[in-house]
Parts: structure tokens; sequence; C-alpha cells
């Protein structure tokens, strides 16, 4: 409690027991005879003691216990309200779960902060080249229990040629430099996962479509997907603003174009999904060959089935 709360409240008990005692006081006067021909001024002083006193005392009750929930309506109401119009203004961006747009670019280091064990994390991208600085970030992440999940563009492919073409300050080389330091720096977090960690890493390495940088966060505690997506265009994907989104988690298998409810967290998670497995497909397709993959690396060593798989359920 503050020194300015503190004296409004002394002088609030001042006021209502101050005006109490001046009414008490005058009261008595008007009824002494000795001061009868004052007995007009003591009972102006002592119903104006009394109304000080009832009011002050009125106005600090319905503060504590009227004005309170007074405010938590007008809060709620004015909620509802703002979300009406954003949601309009927008075109249904509470309705699909927008949350808004960062003020710059993606902070990988904030959003590493607030995860907690048990959660999972899904990231499509081609390469991060921050990510040098931010493994170790990473790596405490799994150490504490956080399961992520990549996929990143494999090197010396033609989609890393076409999209190298488009953005600016890159070339085809320093690209594919990029892209194979992305996964070095991967692999060196791997070799420090043993298996004692409660938190997990599967990487599958992708030479299709990039499609658009997305990074997807379940939460376990609060049942939520939380997704930052932005988009490839000219400028490196480390630069750019990123759109975020939110959704309560939902299990299992949903048609989700068959209602008028559906989410753009949802649509994304799916399509995460749908990338995932077919990542997965060819990784079971190779090894029914006697092909030992190298477009799928994880940590810790002993637990690569669970490495592969997804989150399913709370």
């Amino acid at each position: 409690m503050t020194t300015t709360i503190k004296l409004k409240w002394l002088l609030a008990l001042v006021m209502i027991f101050g005006g109490f005692t001046i009414y008490k006081i005058f009261e008595g006067l008007v009824h002494n005879p000795a001061y009868q021909e004052y007995e007009w001024v003591f009972k102006i002083i002592s119903e104006f003691g009394l109304f000080i006193s009832v009011i002050v005392s009125a106005g600090y009750f319905h503060h504590w216990f009227i004005a309170a929930e007074e405010h938590k309506e007008a809060e709620i109401s004015l909620r509802e309200t703002l979300s009406k119009y954003v949601d309009g203004v927008l075109m249904n961006s509470v309705k699909r779960g927008f949350l808004g747009i960062t003020n710059k670019e993606f902070d990988f280091s904030q959003i590493m902060h607030g995860l907690k064990p048990g959660d999972y994390v899904y990231w499509l991208i081609t390469f991060d080249p921050r990510f040098k600085n931010k493994s170790r970030e990473l790596e405490n992440a799994i150490k504490t229990g956080v399961h992520f999940r990549m996929l990143i563009l494999k090197a010396d492919c033609r989609s890393g040629e076409l999209r190298a073409a488009e953005t600016n300050g890159f070339n085809p080389h320093e690209f594919n430099e990029y892209s194979k330091l992305f996964k070095v720096s991967l692999e060196d977090v791997i070799s420090r996962i043993d298996d004692t960690i409660t938190g997990s890493l599967g990487v599958f390495v992708y030479d299709g479509l990039p499609s658009l940088p997305l990074f997807i966060i379940i939460r376990k505690e609060s049942r939520k997907v939380e997704v930052y997506n932005s988009f490839y265009l000219t400028e490196p994907v480390s630069k750019m603003p990123y759109l975020h989104w939110e959704t309560e988690f939902k299990s299992g298998n949903q048609e989700l174009f068959e209602s008028d409810h559906w989410n753009m967290s949802e649509l994304f998670l799916d399509y995460f999904k749908k990338r995932w497995d077919m990542e997965k497909e060819q990784l079971y397709a190779a090894e029914n060959q006697d092909v030992q993959p190298e477009d799928f690396i994880h940590a810790p060593a002993a637990a690569r089935e669970k490495c592969a798989e997804l989150f399913i359920g709370m």
C-alpha cells in the first residue's frame, strides 16, 4: 500500500469519526439549557458533523463493495465491445484466432524463456542465420523438458536455390552455407543431449517447398495452441515480422473445412502435421530398403521413435 493510499485512508477515518464526534458533542449542547440561545447554531454544526460522517462512510462502502463489481462488469462489457469492433474491422480476426503482429522480427529468446516442461514446439523454417548464437537456449529448453519437432531445408536442393535468388543479400552459395551451418548447429545441440534428459528433439531435413515460416507452441498447462507465422518475401525471414495466432488445443482428427468456426491456428497445425507425416513416410520407406537415412536427426539417441512422433493429446 503506497503512502498516498494510506493518507487517503487516514483522512477518511478522521472525517468519519471526527464528523460523528462533532455530531455527538454539539447534539449534547443543543439540549443544554445553558446554551439555549445558541441552539440553532449547535444544531447546524451537529447535523453537519453527522452528514460528513455518513457521506464519507457511504462513499467508502460504495468504493470497496459496489464500485469494484461495477468496474469488473464495465471491463467485461468494454472487452466484449472491443472484441466485436476489432473482429468486424479485421474481418473475423477474433473468431479466426488473430492476436496481432510482432513489433519487430521474431524474438526467439523471449519465446524460449516462456516455455515450460511438457510443452511441444513445431518449427518449419529454411534456416535462421541467428540460430548459431541462440542454440544454447534451445538446448536448455530441451533439458527442462520441452519437446521440439523441426523441419529445416536441405542444403544444395533446388528449393534453396530458388529461394536464394529471390532473397536480398544472399546468393545460392551463401544460402547453402547457412543451411549447412543451421544443421551443424542442431547436431551440436544433439551431441549434448543424453538419455537422462526429459525433453526431446526431432529434425527432418526436407527438400520440398519452404511454404512459409511457421513456429507452433502447444502449451501443456493452458491447453493452448500458439502460432507465429511469417512469409517468404524479398527480405530474409530473420528480419520479418510475424503474425500471432492462438486457439484452444483440440485432440483428435477434425475436418477443419466443414465448420464455420475454424481457426487459423488449427489450419497451421494441420499443415505442419501433413508435412511431418510426409517426411516420416520417406524415412520409413528408406529404412524398409535398408538405407540409412541422413535426413532425420534426433535426441536423445535412445528415443528415436518418440522423436519421430508429434504430440497426440494431453
